[in-house]
């Protein structure tokens, strides 16, 4: 056997030895690589479930939540859990194929994994859009989706470039209203994308890369009261800093709860007199969009479509 026949030889044992994978999802813990494509998802993400209806690739269990819009079907869907705490039994029964925890369910991955391969995909407050394409992408590709996933990625770029056109110079804060009290958050902070999606500027200076999350402090101790004045201080910088917009979330409209955000700000005392409020420049983001699911493809075109039609 002359050389270049052993080497073919060899070549084909070598293939033979290693298959490829026919499933390779890139996630923000590594590569997962499977023999056959999963059929049977299940998903604890709900941007994710957004994305996957989006492009069509079905899911066989989700979390227990009120499912509204394009997700409506997923309200007859097998419950395998909250978007905190899975239920195994129901898991072990339906056994899937593929599971995709959420960053609430984040905990639960080691657990997760005894029963089907786990992937997550991880948002970068500091680089929302960057991260959002990079995990849509890459489900798409998985799934040979990828087509559709750049379509539908370039239909939200056309709009955060025509946000970014229209609010050129313009300055906002974005803020957290729940049970009458009013939460700031700057860019890095979990609504930070506010800024990043509209193009404006925060009137509050960027959160320090991978500062630690602090602990909620007990009610009525000296750290909750600290925190409370450090919020008031807060407050009182965006009034004297006088934004173009005030971009709401009010936490209580959160699957159809009583709305209290407007009435909130209403009644503050310093709010009420910025230039935004007087004009009417307050936009109250969709609560569920933006504090239950966040970056799905079709969750986040709705987003900015209802940005450009509020600020235009």
């Amino acid at each position: 056997m002359n050389l270049s026949t052993r080497l073919i030889t060899l070549g084909s044992a070598l293939v033979f030895s290693f298959p490829v994978a026919a499933f390779e999802l890139a996630h923000s813990e590594g590569s997962l690589k499977l023999a056959d494509t999963p059929k049977k998802i299940v998903t604890f993400d709900l941007a994710a479930l957004d994305s996957l209806n989006t492009l069509g690739i079905p899911v066989a269990g989700v979390p227990k939540s009120v499912y509204q819009g394009d997700l409506e079907k997923f309200n007859q869907a097998p419950v395998v859990g909250t978007l905190f705490e899975p239920d195994y039994p129901v898991l072990q029964k339906l056994q899937p194929d593929l599971i995709i925890a959420g960053g609430r369910s984040a905990k639960a991955i080691p657990e997760l994994q005894k029963t089907a391969p786990t992937v997550s995909f991880a948002s970068d407050p500091a680089n929302f859009l960057g991260s959002f394409k990079t995990a849509n992408l890459a489900l798409a590709s998985a799934f040979d989706k990828k087509a559709q996933a750049e379509a539908a990625i370039a239909s939200i770029e056309k709009n955060v470039e025509e946000l970014r056109r229209i609010n050129k110079g313009k300055k906002s804060a974005f803020l957290f209203v729940m049970k009458g009290n009013v939460m700031a958050h700057a860019p890095g902070d979990r609504f930070g994308y506010a800024y990043e999606l509209t193009g404006t500027e925060s009137v509050l200076p960027a959160k320090a890369p991978n500062a630690p999350a602090q602990p909620r402090p007990e009610p009525g101790s000296p750290e909750a009261k600290a925190a409370a004045e450090k919020r008031a201080q807060t407050i009182s910088d965006i009034v004297k800093a006088d934004p173009d917009w005030l971009i709401v979330l009010d936490r209580g409209a959160i699957n159809n709860g009583e709305k209290t955000a407007a009435d909130t700000l209403a009644k503050h005392p310093e709010l009420n007199q910025t230039r935004a409020y007087k004009e009417g420049k307050v936009y109250y983001v969709d609560p569920n969009g933006w504090y239950v699911m966040g970056g799905g493809l079709n969750n986040l075109k709705h987003i900015t479509d209802s940005l450009l039609t509020a600020m235009k």
